[in-house]
């Protein structure tokens, strides 16, 4: 039987990875849209409540006003934001990033 040859160990330069591999891997992906939610909030309703909505019905809903607002990629929250107003537009202002490190 042949005695097990010891791999070398593993310096922590070799367990690092490099800033500039990490880029090279995701520029084939740099260009793919995806879809980006922004989460306002939620409520409970009837169907007859739901039924009963007509043009001009506020939904109040389980958030307070300034309290952030949740952006969703594949249903997964990674940041969260402000709501701002833009010319005639709403937008969203970065507060928080939830986890950079999660894999989307």
């Amino acid at each position: 039987m042949k005695p097990a040859t010891k791999r070398p160990e593993k310096t922590d330069a070799d367990k690092t990875t490099k800033f500039t591999d990490v880029i090279a891997e995701l520029m084939p992906l740099i260009e793919t849209p995806f879809l980006l939610n922004i989460y306002l909030g939620e409520t409970k309703m009837t169907i007859q409540d739901l039924l009963d909505l007509d043009v001009g019905t506020i939904i109040e809903l389980k958030k307070s006003a300034g309290e952030p607002m949740d952006v969703l990629v594949k249903n997964k929250a990674v940041m969260r934001g402000e709501v701002t107003v833009l010319e005639d537009s709403l937008g969203l202002r970065i507060v928080e990033i939830i986890d950079i490190s999660r894999k989307v």
